[in-house]
């Protein structure tokens, strides 16, 4: 895997340029290590899930911080929340120095409250995602994520498809995690990693956070989600199916959110006239995984499962954002779905506008197809709306409303 270079090792290094330290958060065996590596090869280096270093900050960080040559790296510090306050202290003796420390983080809502409280203004926060289209097959960088921010539509009818609909469908089924990307071929290994990844993500990340959670029921919880990616959460469903209250299932929710599991879709709705559902909506993050909990292990299986079109929705909303991470993008983003059934998967908010977008697994448009999006545009909250399929080219399908393959992403 280190000889794949990450496409957002560009971002955090330009964000190190600008900031003291920069913390990449990201679930466990996304690829951090290895992206801190590759950013800075040279730097003091400790990991702090090996014991010896472990010890080495934990009996006085502030003194191990000062003795270490810089740049200096730290990885898993949300193993030793201790050092932050030291980082603070060392950042502050020379605040106008940048580049100095680079720190990972994995499976720990508790970190972020602690770089918020003791590094606030001295430090910049980068989400790391797993391996993106551009890494997983060696393709040139999209130009979509731009032209969706910049608010022009025209770029979007020059792009080209990059791969092809069978090497997207793998992707899907493969997910993004770096591990079973590279090893795709061989498909007994890709089931086994899912599997034990689920089981140590249970058993040992969850376990150690959250010491009083009921594993089992948490792990069922976790299984009903993958089932239910793509549609709206009705907690009250899940409290009845696992004997818990509705807190309870609204914690397990923030549980799988904080660890990077679950991808949380807030409602958008801004300036909208209708009735629009304020329930939460969102998916697994990695479709290797969500497919590897339906039982979906090949392409074929993918396509004939009822799940297909939503596994298919989930893994290109990471895709978009995954390109918007990389080149530090600026968007938000949402769904939408009003009381009369009216839906749209993506609502994309940068400072240039809103663009909504919704994904198809097919390849035909048809006016009933995108009625959501153009009655959206219709009503004056975006210039444009786009609709993703896996269509032959970009193209405008009807006025207001672009087409664009899939593969271009």
């Amino acid at each position: 895997m280190s000889d794949i270079t990450r496409a957002s090792a560009s971002a955090v290094s330009y964000l190190l340029s600008g900031f003291p330290c920069v913390v990449v958060l990201g679930a466990r065996q996304i690829g951090k290590t290895t992206l801190l590596r590759q950013i800075l090869p040279n730097a003091s280096y400790y990991d702090l899930e090996r014991l010896h270093d472990w010890e080495r900050f934990h009996q006085d960080p502030e003194f191990a911080l000062r003795r270490a040559p810089e740049p200096v790296v730290v990885d898993e510090a949300q193993r030793l929340p201790e050092i932050f306050p030291a980082l603070r202290v060392l950042i502050d003796s020379e605040r106008r120095k940048n580049g100095r420390f680079l720190l990972s983080g994995s499976s720990s809502p508790e970190l972020m409250r602690k770089v918020t409280e003791s590094l606030a203004g001295r430090v910049a926060i980068f989400e790391l995602s797993g391996f993106s289209l551009q890494e997983s097959w060696g393709v040139a960088p999209s130009g979509f994520c731009a032209a969706v921010e910049e608010n022009r539509p025209e770029a979007l009818l020059e792009l080209k498809s990059r791969l092809t609909v069978e090497a997207l469908l793998e992707s899907c089924l493969d997910g993004s995690y770096p591990e079973p990307v590279v090893r795709r071929q061989d498909r007994r290994f890709v089931s086994l990693w899912m599997e034990n990844y689920f089981r140590t993500y249970i058993e040992r990340d969850v376990r150690s956070l959250f010491p009083d959670l009921r594993l089992p029921t948490y792990r069922r919880f976790i299984s009903m989600l993958g089932h239910a990616s793509g549609q709206i959460i009705n907690a009250s469903e899940f409290a009845r199916s696992l004997d818990v209250s509705q807190p309870t299932v609204k914690s397990y929710l923030n549980i799988a959110e904080g660890t990077f599991l679950w991808r949380n879709l807030p409602s958008f709705n801004r300036n909208i006239q209708r009735r629009v559902s304020k329930m939460p909506k969102g998916h697994l993050r990695d479709t290797g995984l969500l497919n590897h909990l339906a039982g979906i292990f090949t392409t074929d299986a993918l396509l004939g499962n009822p799940l297909a079109g939503r596994i298919w929705e989930a893994f290109l909303i990471e895709e978009i954002i995954k390109g918007f991470q990389n080149r530090l993008g600026t968007a938000r983003f949402y769904y939408y779905r009003t009381h009369n059934g009216a839906e749209i998967d993506l609502i994309v908010e940068t400072a240039s506008g809103v663009v909504p977008i919704d994904i198809k697994l097919g390849t035909a448009v048809t006016a009933r197809s995108v009625r959501a999006l153009s009655e959206f545009v219709q009503e004056g909250h975006s210039r444009y709306g786009i609709v993703i399929n896996n269509a032959d080219r970009a193209g405008w399908v009807k006025e207001g409303i672009v087409q664009v393959p899939a593969g271009c992403l």
